[in-house]
């Protein structure tokens, strides 16, 4: 999973103090699912263009640039170095935002490598607005994979937030997966 550039990324953000996740199929490992995938997707939570400038020119300092000009109401930018690229996401789902709750559930994945609350990644898949058959395929396995370890009261209560209740129990039924009541 790690490379040079996915590591300086990390490095840079834990310096700079901007909250990070690694998002998209290299995250599935950290929930007990395996998917093949070549993409880096990582996600920041940058409140402001100086601090987005900030981590931009951090990454210029370690030779990874972006053909772009990042702004802070972008979704996202590529960024290209150490013989990779990777995609600089700043919205964890083109759907929502970050809020508080996602950054205080965050999990340590390794080392300076963070990734979402299950229950918040299960979200931007679902929230998805190209929500694919891939993610709905990586729902299920996330929740069989994970079926014991699920806080169920706030995933409820991030599906009732994006109104995606009725989604969920939908592949709830047709997986024939038991959670238990989320109506």
């Amino acid at each position: 999973m790690e490379n040079d550039l996915f590591r300086t990324i990390f490095n840079e953000t834990a310096r700079l103090n901007i909250p990070a996740v690694v998002i998209g199929g290299l995250a599935l490992p950290a929930y007990n699912v395996a998917r093949l995938t070549l993409d880096i997707d990582i996600c920041i939570r940058v409140t402001s263009q100086d601090v987005l400038n900030q981590f931009i020119n951090a990454l210029k300092e370690n030779d990874i640039s972006t053909l772009q000009n990042p702004k802070i109401d972008q979704d996202l930018f590529t960024v290209f170095g150490k013989h990779s690229e990777a995609k600089i996401w700043l919205k964890p789902c083109d759907a929502f935002s970050w809020d508080d709750k996602m950054v205080k559930r965050m999990q340590v994945y390794i080392v300076n490598v963070h990734v979402l609350a299950i229950e918040d990644f299960i979200l931007t898949k679902l929230a998805r607005g190209d929500r694919s058959s891939t993610d709905i395929d990586d729902i299920i396995q996330l929740l069989i994979a994970n079926k014991d370890n699920i806080d169920r009261e706030y995933l409820h209560y991030r599906l009732r937030w994006m109104d995606l209740l009725s989604d969920f129990n939908e592949i709830l039924k047709k997986s024939k997966i038991d959670l238990g009541n989320f109506n």
